[in-house]
């Protein structure tokens, strides 16, 4: 697997927003239909695999695999979408909060292990009544099953089992219902049930299960101590960087662009020295890359993936 990913140029990522940061990400059922089905969507329309997932009232949790570059962009896209989703259906100005975090997972394979269950086991750990495998809007049901059972999307809201349809078989008003976007589709082979792109459609399962390859290790890191949460939760924080106060952090970034280029103002930069600028600043201040962008007038992405 660490061949792979060296010969591929293609990693792990864990997306996920800070849950104490998020507002207003989940405040109505059809707000989870959305929220879940934009994972579909965001698959559909990059070279990304989605290893799985699970989308939280207060934000989501995703194991991707890819490019940086793609995965970057699987973010921003999904991102993008829900604001317009929630903009278009709220009504009385209720603000969201969705700013999600791009992790590489690198090659430590037990921090890939924690990652991966830690994308599946947050509803339980955030103290719903509902075990991962029993949990409708994530794919904790999907991994290290024998084959014979029914998916938890399946079942309507009697307990009676519904047949999945393909996508192209909806009329064009339901399908933009379904995705909750104009500007992007899904393969029309897609199965849908219940007003939901069963996951089945593009998630790597067996790419979940070569993660931990036995059902026993499996089982190990689902009952995860906390000590390797923290470990975890901490790697990330380093990760993510440090936000300074917007006026410091535009002071650092004139000292620092006149230092390296003799002026103060970064948008005079091309953009490859931009990128140098980017570059020094998270180097020696640890900024978050989103204030990078801010600071040297490049996409996040841009940021993302020249910038370490």
């Amino acid at each position: 697997m660490r061949r792979e990913i060296n010969v591929m140029n293609k990693e792990y990522f864990h997306v996920c927003a800070d849950g104490a940061d998020a507002r207003n990400f989940i405040i109505k059922e059809a707000d989870y239909y959305a929220a879940f089905n934009h994972v579909a969507v965001c698959a559909a329309n990059t070279d990304v695999v989605v290893v799985s997932f699970s989308i939280e009232d207060s934000h989501p949790h995703l194991l991707l695999w890819g490019v940086k570059e793609e995965c970057s962009r699987y973010k921003v896209q999904y991102e993008t979408l829900y604001k317009h989703y929630a903009a278009s259906t709220r009504k009385g100005g209720s603000e969201l909060v969705l700013r999600c975090e791009l992790y590489p997972i690198g090659d430590d394979f037990d921090y890939l292990r924690n990652v991966a269950v830690y994308t599946v086991i947050q509803p339980t750990k955030d103290g719903k009544s509902v075990m991962p495998y029993d949990y409708r809007w994530g794919t904790g049901s999907m991994y290290f099953r024998n084959g014979y059972y029914t998916p938890v999307w399946l079942f309507d809201e009697d307990g009676s089992i519904r047949r999945p349809i393909p996508f192209n078989s909806l009329s064009v008003r339901e399908q933009r219902g379904l995705l909750h976007t104009r500007n992007y589709t899904i393969p029309g082979s897609w199965r849908i049930c219940n007003g939901l792109i069963l996951p089945d459609n593009y998630v790597d399962v067996s790419r979940f299960e070569s993660i931990y390859v036995t059902y026993n290790r499996f089982r190990v890191f689902l009952s995860s101590p906390k000590s390797r949460e923290e470990a975890m939760l901490a790697k990330m924080a380093e990760e993510r960087g440090v936000m300074m106060e917007d006026l410091e952090a535009r002071k650092a970034c004139g000292d620092y662009c006149k230092r390296m280029f003799g002026t103060r103002d970064p948008r005079r930069l091309d953009p490859r020295n931009r990128i140098l600028l980017a570059q020094q600043l998270r180097r020696q201040l640890r900024l978050t890359y989103r204030q990078l962008a801010t600071l040297v007038r490049l996409p996040e992405t841009e940021i993302r993936t020249f910038v370490r």
